[in-house]
């Protein structure tokens, strides 16, 4: 019975990834409905604001669902839908059994569905595949435990740790597979943060570009208000969460003519001064102050795309909670060429970071390493 549960609950997880970058504030989720043995439904929550996994895989089972087993990657709702509760719909669907990987992370109905269930006569199977389950929804699970967006950063860099060559040369660093890789990410966070070096040197449009992907929030680390206003970055993403297209985050030294400046070419202009940086009396961009106000705003997931400066400050701010590296079989070498994480850095190895946990896998050409701080 271990085994098979397994089996079928790493199936309903492969669905409920279906889902990635649309369900909004709601976990991605899949569910299977399993008689005999044998698939008879299945069903993943596609979009924000419709029916849950279970409910598509129930009326795909049909009569079939009649003494089955029920495999959901998140603890079914208790609250009543376009027609009614998941548990209940699970019930009168006459399923026998039920197999859940996971808590909903959302405070207001965590364990409420596992309640309901143990209070009917279906037998309930809690927390097969659980640690997956975790990682699939990871960036929910810290919006509702604190209220602020997990942040993810992301680098390319060659073998020997430089993100770009001498003079700054940093085109085609990784291969078209790592490529593909950062779009899809793209497509499942809700912004991408870059600094405004980064917009003027290379004028990014910071869209993505996988099929039926959709586009980040594009957000600038601009002191001065420095961005300009044709910028590829402003060319308009389509939108159906009503967020801005672009956020420009600004310090003291930004002055009102260029707030305005960014505000007519569209951006949205968050002031997020420092006021007690020791580098200037009138602050820069206080990184925490950001999150927090995304946060406030809904933003449940953030790609930090910057240079070795930015990625320094964001680590020493303590915001950083997952690291995506894209590692490329190349050398190019230099002492002055720019390395992902720059600033003071250490003074002892025993002072090094070290990930949590990581994941090492070839993609394309590149060596790709995921892990946490």
């Amino acid at each position: 019975m271990i085994e098979q549960d397994t089996f079928f609950m790493k199936k309903a997880i492969e669905l409920a990834k279906q889902g990635r970058g649309r369900t909004g504030l709601h976990s991605m989720s899949g569910a299977l409905v399993v008689n005999n043995g044998e698939i008879v439904g299945e069903g993943f929550y596609s979009l924000s604001g419709s029916e849950h996994a279970e409910y598509y895989a129930l009326k795909a089972a049909g009569e079939k669902a009649q003494g089955a087993t029920l495999y959901v990657v998140v603890e079914p709702c208790t609250n009543k839908g376009k027609y009614t509760s998941c548990c209940k719909f699970i019930k009168d669907k006459g399923i026998k059994r039920v197999v859940v990987a996971t808590e909903d992370p959302n405070s207001s109905v965590k364990g409420k569905g596992i309640a309901c269930i143990n209070q009917t006569d279906m037998e309930l199977t809690f927390g097969v595949e659980q640690e997956a389950a975790t990682v699939l929804n990871e960036t929910l699970i810290k919006y509702y435990a604190i209220r602020l967006p997990f942040v993810n950063m992301v680098n390319a860099m060659t073998l020997d740790g430089k993100i770009s060559t001498v003079i700054g040369d940093r085109e085609w660093i990784f291969c078209n597979e790592s490529r593909n890789y950062l779009h899809e990410l793209r497509s499942q966070y809700d912004a991408v943060i870059v600094g405004v070096n980064t917009v003027i040197l290379d004028n990014p449009q910071l869209n993505c570009k996988s099929i039926g992907g959709k586009d980040p929030v594009k957000i600038v680390l601009d002191s001065y208000g420095k961005t300009p206003a044709n910028s590829k970055i402003f060319i308009k993403s389509v939108r159906d969460d009503h967020k801005p297209n672009v956020i420009i985050a600004v310090s003291s030294h930004a002055t009102e003519e260029r707030i305005k400046s960014l505000t007519a070419a569209g951006a949205e202009v968050l002031v997020c001064a420092d006021e007690k940086n020791d580098d200037s009396p009138y602050g820069k961009v206080n990184l925490k102050k950001l999150i927090y106000l995304l946060g406030k705003k809904g933003f449940t997931s953030v790609l930090l795309e910057g240079g070795g400066n930015l990625n320094a400050s964001a680590i020493k701010e303590d915001i950083v909670d997952k690291i995506t590296v894209f590692i490329t079989p190349k050398i190019v070498g230099g002492k002055d060429a720019m390395t992902p994480v720059e600033g003071n850095g250490i003074s002892l190895m025993s002072e090094a970071i070290e990930l949590k946990s990581y994941t090492c896998n070839k993609i394309g050409n590149d060596l790709l390493v995921e892990g946490y701080f």
